[in-house]
């Protein structure tokens, strides 16, 4: 009721009538809830108003925005801390698939995961780890193209949220911000006989912290969008409208509803468009420029001879 209210006062009598309980134990569960660091400001004969959120995780925010939005058709669990809201995402698929899709948040994982096995390091304080579980039971080539498409859904929510076009994706799976990386995707599905059992989009967003790593001189520097906007997020509202997105998004890939010529849009938001890159894949590395990508999605690298190369998997570096 305080959100739905938002930026407005909502009076205390009202809250009381709506819920059914005095105004003293509104004043008490006003109370709680600030020393969960929810910030709500009180004015005899007005009412209540909310001011700010903590960026701590918080379950009930969660709920609450969730309802805001008017998104409430998934199971969410929510963690202070967990091992991988992949790895978590991925159990609970296989107990619990009453009502899909599953929706794993953490504040903190002890042993988050990347793309081609490393370690997704995930301090606690105010970033997004979130994981989203599906059962699709499609053919493969529906979601061939799933995580590309995904990536730049994400990059559009964040360019809207935060006003600025300054957001990019890094194929196939990398969120750029001011040159540097603030987040990751990484999709993973269990495939039996040319049929996806199960899909997990997992996605982290470092919203506040950055993570310290080491690092060589090609790679991409950490950041927070805090830290690049000079702004401080809200953490709770955006991961809500990142679970509907996502849900969305997964629904139009499946029911074929997306358009079939979106990776035109790539360009628009292509970080390593016209770079000089180089694609380790296996033992093999080649070296060239990026020429965005191809009809299927595969990374197209340009020599220096002006032969070109497509790429569906690698590690990207870029070439100094």
């Amino acid at each position: 009721m305080l959100l739905d209210s938002y930026p407005n006062f909502i009076s205390g009598s009202l809250l009381a009538q709506t819920l059914g309980i005095s105004r003293v134990a509104v004043w008490s569960r006003i109370n709680k809830l600030r020393l969960q660091g929810i910030d709500i400001r009180a004015i005899q004969n007005v009412g209540y108003r909310l001011v700010g959120e903590p960026i701590i995780l918080n379950k009930n925010l969660v709920y609450a925005w969730l309802e805001h939005i008017n998104y409430k058709n998934c199971q969410l669990f929510i963690y202070d801390s967990i091992n991988s809201t992949n790895i978590e995402t991925e159990k609970l698929l296989t107990e619990n698939t009453s009502k899909l899709p599953i929706v794993v948040i953490a504040d903190k994982q002890t042993n988050g995961k990347g793309r081609l096995n490393k370690k997704w390091t995930s301090p606690s304080g105010g970033n997004v780890y979130l994981s989203i579980g599906f059962k699709p039971n499609v053919e493969v080539l529906k979601l061939r193209k799933f995580t590309l498409y995904l990536g730049m859904q994400i990059v559009k929510l964040l360019r809207n949220e935060f006003n600025t076009e300054k957001f990019m994706v890094k194929w196939p799976n990398d969120i750029i911000l001011n040159e540097k990386k603030i987040g990751g995707i990484l999709t993973e599905a269990s495939i039996d006989s040319e049929r996806v059992n199960s899909l997990i989009f997992g996605l982290g967003i470092n919203l506040y912290q950055t993570p310290k790593l080491n690092r060589n001189k090609n790679k991409l520097k950490p950041t927070s969008i805090s830290h690049e906007l000079g702004i401080e997020p809200s953490l709770h509202p955006l991961t809500a409208r990142i679970i509907k997105m996502v849900v969305k998004s997964y629904n139009n890939c499946i029911n074929q509803k997306i358009d079939p010529n979106f990776l035109s849009e790539w360009n628009e938001y292509d970080y390593l468009n016209n770079k000089d890159i180089s694609v380790l894949k296996g033992d093999d590395l080649s070296k060239g420029n990026c020429q965005g990508i191809d009809h299927d999605g595969n990374l197209l690298l340009k020599f220096p001879n002006g032969s070109k190369k497509s790429f569906s998997s690698g590690e990207i570096d870029l070439l100094q």
